[in-house]
């Protein structure tokens, strides 16, 4: 590891986390159909157990399938998903007690909220097509500097514009986002989440929308406006390239989502060059960009591709039903992520050598 990276290290034991999740679950009821009414609703478990500390200046890149709840774990730690269970708090201050008026609110809810923002993957769906850009990026500032008089609003947007790349700001300041492309209208998300002055910023699959050739320009903006906003990010991403972009120019880590549960977590180089958990390796070869491709492996690493149903997950490992290295421990037992906060933690049984994996029969298929 690298000097800088034992420094930021080391500064963040001292530190208190800006955001702390613990042991965070998020259930729905799934939509039940017509003949369903009198049953039982069915409950997916999202999140299901998990706890994760996210830093000053921090970049953390979640990744996983579809329908892993990488979304649902970003949004609950912003406040935008109340959890089922667990707390989530933001330096200190337990966010729903904060909402509910509970206790000593040493942070209200509403600085909380502005602090923790969020660009959407759809941006045109989160701006109001009514407004020209000028008054959409007003608004934030309006909330966070009431202050400022329109002339000084207007240069301080200007300057921003001109940041993200939208130059020369007055030929994007009075269109409507329909006029803008959809990388223009990322840029003014992002703009839009800047003024707010937050310190964590959600980007929930914020680049998949686009073509490729922007995706890394949009990647490198977000990290260059990082260091100017002294912001953190929580990027969220299908594919583990895009992750690993993120995570390596961010300083940052990629957290690997299964099933609601996060199975490992750890600095870029080491989780692609080295997975601890068989689920990331399926998604090193399902990923060719990395130039990995699992060791060359031409089928996938994995003993069936079909993924459980999140309403009824596999008991022990909820990955054992599709691992090739499950044993009959890993059908019995849940690992734990084990590893010391800000390590390369793993929840995987082949991780611990005196474990009673070692000594159990290998499943069959």
């Amino acid at each position: 590891m690298s000097q800088t990276h034992d420094t930021a290290d080391r500064r963040r034991q001292d530190e208190e986390p800006l955001v702390s999740l613990e042991d965070v679950e998020v259930h729905f009821e799934k939509n039940q159909g017509l003949f369903d009414f009198f049953e039982e609703p069915e409950v997916v478990r999202a999140v299901d157990g998990i706890s994760l500390d996210i830093e000053e200046n921090d970049v953390l890149a979640l990744v996983g399938e579809s329908g892993c709840g990488k979304s649902t774990l970003g949004k609950t730690s912003i406040g935008l998903q109340r959890p089922t269970a667990g707390t989530v708090r933001y330096r200190g201050q337990d966010v729903w007690a904060a909402k509910d008026g509970r206790g000593d609110v040493d942070i209200p809810f509403d600085e909380i909220r502005s602090s923790l923002q969020i660009i959407h993957q759809d941006p045109g769906s989160s701006l109001n097509p009514n407004q020209r850009i000028v008054d959409i990026l007003a608004q934030p500032i309006k909330l966070t500097h009431p202050d400022v008089g329109p002339t000084e609003r207007r240069e301080r947007i200007y300057s921003l514009l001109e940041r993200v790349g939208m130059n020369p700001a007055a030929d994007f300041a009075d269109r409507y986002p329909h006029q803008l492309s959809g990388g223009e209208q990322q840029r003014v998300a992002l703009a839009r989440a800047l003024l707010m002055n937050p310190d964590l910023i959600l980007a929930d699959e914020a680049i998949s929308a686009l073509d490729v050739s922007l995706r890394v320009e949009m990647m490198d903006l977000m990290l260059d406006l990082q260091e100017d906003f002294d912001t953190s990010f929580v990027f969220i991403s299908h594919d583990l390239s895009n992750a690993r972009y993120f995570a390596e120019h961010g300083n940052g880590r990629i957290g690997v989502m299964y099933l609601g549960e996060l199975v490992e977590v750890g600095r870029a180089e080491q989780l692609i060059e080295d997975p601890g958990h068989p689920y990331t390796n399926v998604l090193r070869w399902a990923t060719p960009d990395l130039a990995l491709h699992a060791d060359g492996a031409s089928e996938p690493p994995m003993r069936k591709i079909d993924i459980p149903d999140p309403v009824d997950p596999p008991s022990g490992c909820r990955f054992h039903t599709r691992c090739p290295e499950a044993r009959e421990a890993c059908r019995e037992a849940c690992p734990a992520l084990e590893g010391e906060t800000g390590a390369h933690r793993t929840a995987c049984f082949r991780n611990q050598p005196d474990h009673e994996y070692w000594d159990s029969a290998p499943l069959e298929d």
